[in-house]
């Protein structure tokens, strides 16, 4: 009988470092090659040869240098951002927002389309209008440098009938097995999928209030609420790439068990609703988040919860501040109360994710690369 034995690659290993290098610098902004061997914990002759060719192949850059203890003055490294492009999708329930990014994961361009829910045929000509518009008929965007596209979107993105009004055939659109296939089929480059909670929660690891963590929990305040899990610095997907969702988890509200998606979405707030219909929307949704996070941080033992979303900034703030004050009083007294922050990427945190998604998929760590089969 053929046995199957592991071993590392020396290839994958290399793509690997290359990759680790490339992902640290991207989430501290620029670092030395003393800042890359002590964070990845490489060795210092592995991070100054592999630095040297990343920067010899034009995707790190020499951004200067950096004075201060002893000895000379460290050269800092940053991300070329002018190595590639890419555009990042989010099919929504009431809107299509598209983002183009560079290499760095810098915005060069946001367009949302808000309306009804979305059909296929509708989000491909946003998509194929918005790259028409900066390929070629600009100096940001060229063929060679596009790296392909990235389209977030809830799994489920055709259930939940009833809260947002839609019909049976509108569903059945987005449940049938060949979405990928015919979102694909309808573009030109390169389409990388990922559910819009794991993607919102990339951006927040990579690019947003998230770069500093290891373990966190990223609450997307939408249409529906949803969720993306970050675990050891890299986005926990599941096994069905669904881990972190949120909407269908328990939760005690209003003195009732009941659902997160009822509590803490913004499809049961009305846009024209006045202040005091908005403060009790508010006060529901931090009792119903106060118990989804303690049961998520009971189980995971969370760094910090990152809030964010389609809510203004103060909005948002007043969710998180009114989060803080539960675990400041309420939390169980076996309980480590996580940071509660509020997010800074808006309503464009999952665009930004799919944007991140072909960098992601050629540039960042993939443990599964290290091994191979003999």
């Amino acid at each position: 009988m053929d046995r199957m034995r592991r071993g590392t690659n020396a290839g994958g290993m290399r793509r690997y470092n290359e990759r680790l290098i490339l992902s640290a610098v991207r989430r501290m902004n620029g670092a030395s090659k003393a800042e890359l061997a002590r964070v990845t914990a490489l060795s210092p002759q592995a991070v100054v040869r592999i630095v040297d060719e990343l920067d010899e192949g034009g995707l790190l850059f020499q951004a200067g240098k950096r004075t201060g203890g002893m000895g000379q003055p460290a050269t800092i490294y940053r991300i070329n951002g002018k190595r590639g492009y890419t555009v990042g999708v989010e099919v929504g329930r009431g809107d299509t927002t598209l983002v183009l990014l560079d290499f760095d994961g810098e915005r060069k361009a946001v367009c949302r389309h808000a309306g009804s829910f979305p059909s296929i045929d509708t989000v491909l000509r946003h998509v194929n209008a918005f790259i028409d518009e900066h390929l070629g008929s600009t100096n940001v965007l060229n063929a060679e440098a596009f790296m392909g596209i990235g389209v977030a979107m809830p799994w489920f993105l055709g259930e939940w009938r009833d809260e947002i009004g839609i019909s049976i055939d509108q569903a059945d659109e987005w449940r049938r097995a060949d979405v990928a296939d015919r979102l694909q089929a309808g573009l030109a480059w390169p389409a990388f999928f990922e559910n819009d909670g794991n993607a919102a929660a990339l951006a927040q690891l990579l690019c947003g209030a998230g770069v500093d963590l290891q373990d966190f929990l990223a609450i997307n305040i939408g249409t529906f609420i949803g969720g993306g899990l970050v675990l050891g610095g890299r986005v926990h997907q599941g096994r069905h790439g669904n881990a972190g969702a949120l909407a269908s988890i328990p939760v005690c509200a209003a003195g009732k068990s009941d659902y997160l998606i009822h509590n803490a979405s913004l499809y049961a707030l009305d846009q024209e609703a006045g202040a005091e219909a908005r403060s009790a929307w508010t006060r529901r949704c931090v009792e119903a988040l106060a118990s989804a996070v303690t049961s998520a941080n009971s189980l995971l033992d969370l760094e910090a919860v990152i809030i964010d979303g389609a809510l203004p900034p103060a909005g948002l703030e007043e969710i998180a501040d009114g989060l803080r004050r539960h675990f400041s009083t309420d939390a169980p007294p076996d309980f480590f109360a996580p940071e509660i922050r509020k997010g800074t990427l808006g309503n464009v945190a999952a665009a930004m994710g799919a944007g991140l998604l072909p960098l992601h998929a050629s540039f960042t760590p993939d443990l599964a690369s290290l091994f191979k089969k003999e």
